[in-house]
């Protein structure tokens, strides 16, 4: 769902400095039902990707003209009107502004607009038109027209479709290959710790994790990655960003909880979105206290008020499948008899923000009550525990395949 902003704040408009920005590698669009593939300039510096305004109109078709030269230019698509000025952060769609990550900018002649608008917006506004699939990174058009915009103030009927490159699409890189396995705490940072056994929660989850990891390689199925595979700390913001730059498809944060009442007991899948619950919320921030240990203010400074909404913004377009993979991953462990079933649960939880990808994370089990701590002492429960996990994260994605292939 997208999300409207009733007001802008000043802050995210103005005093934007603009780095250098260079070329990177393409983005694609494929055309359906033809299998056309199209492939865009992409340009980036350290705030966003961006695609040339007109290039994306020219290859989407429909009009684009300039309202104000050099400044302030009108895309025409499918029925909506889209506006976007240099230098501000936000676009206007149908007369609603719509947020961006980064802002607006001319660039040696060419009007750059974040990767942003392809990825979440199109979708959303053009919903029956457009799909990005993530897993490839391809904006797939239902329409499949193209054709070719004014960019002096003239609008120009769509043209026929010109001869392009075209590819096959074998259905191998819509397949998730990688997944991220990330044992909660670390280092500096223990966790929560059990009463009877004095477990830390950083060497539980360590040690389960290490056991998903090696299902999930047995499978033959996924290439696994840790975010840490000894005893270190390791900042929350750094957790998402392995993640995105390996190239993993997936992003599951092991945890254990723990409660004042020492008699609730069980295990949680979350997937991130704002708390409904009390629980929800103090669970949130007992794994968001990690952030005290990052001491340096940039590291927090990274995950302040603003910065965090930004990234929720782009986190929605992975929310859906984030409740999917989630609900998998709990219906696995909700077969476990001798753990209490909580149930899914959504929440604001840091580690997983940083993660562009769907992403859940587990508590598996509470340390605070005596029978959950005793489990959790157990390596044949850990197995148990891991086993669990690992066939949840395979059979969603098996689902996830599944449900490509069907198109819907």
């Amino acid at each position: 769902m997208l999300r409207i902003l009733r007001y802008i704040v000043p802050a995210l408009t103005v005093f934007w400095i603009l780095p250098d920005c260079l070329e990177a590698a393409g983005f694609t669009i494929l055309r359906q039902p033809s299998k056309e593939s199209l492939e865009l300039h992409l340009y980036a510096d350290e705030q966003s990707g961006y695609l040339d305004l007109r290039e994306l109109a020219e290859t989407l078709g429909d009009s684009l003209r300039w309202e104000r030269p050099g400044e302030k230019l009108v895309w025409n698509i499918a029925g909506h009107s889209l506006v976007f000025e240099e230098r501000l952060v936000f676009f206007l769609g149908d007369g609603h502004p719509y947020q961006l990550v980064a802002p607006c900018r001319l660039d040696g002649g060419k009007f750059l607009v974040p990767l942003q608008l392809a990825v979440e917006y199109l979708p959303g506004l053009v919903s029956g038109r457009f799909v990005y699939n993530r897993l490839d990174s391809r904006l797939i058009d239902k329409a499949g027209v193209r054709g070719e915009p004014a960019a002096a103030g003239q609008e120009k009927k769509a043209a026929p479709p010109a001869a392009p490159k075209t590819t096959t699409a074998d259905g191998k890189n819509f397949r998730i290959s990688k997944v991220v396995i990330d044992p909660g705490h670390g280092g500096k940072d223990p966790g929560t710790t059990g009463r009877k056994y004095k477990l830390d929660e950083k060497n539980i989850v360590l040690e389960i994790s290490k056991k998903v990891a090696g299902n999930l390689k047995a499978s033959k199925k996924v290439e696994v990655l840790l975010t840490r595979d000894r005893d270190v700390f390791i900042p929350l913001r750094d957790r998402g960003k392995l993640a995105n730059e390996s190239g993993a498809g997936l992003f599951v944060s092991i945890h254990v909880n723990a409660a004042k009442n020492r008699r609730v007991g069980g295990s949680t899948t979350y997937f991130l979105d704002a708390a409904k619950t009390d629980q929800a919320r103090a669970t949130a921030m007992l794994e968001n206290a990690a952030l005290d240990y990052e001491t340096e203010e940039q590291d927090k400074g990274r995950l302040d008020e603003v910065n965090l909404i930004l990234q929720d913004m782009a986190q929605n377009e992975y929310l859906r499948e984030s409740k999917d993979l989630s609900a998998f991953i709990q219906s696995e462990l909700c077969g476990l008899k001798e753990l209490d079933d909580r149930g899914l649960d959504q929440a604001g939880f840091a580690v997983l923000k940083g993660a562009f990808m769907p992403a859940a994370l587990i508590e598996t089990a509470y340390i605070s009550n005596e029978s959950d701590e005793k489990l959790l002492n157990s390596a044949k429960f850990k197995d148990k525990l891991a086993e669990a996990i690992a066939s949840g994260i395979l059979k969603y994605i098996e689902h996830y395949h599944k449900k490509l292939a069907s198109g819907n």
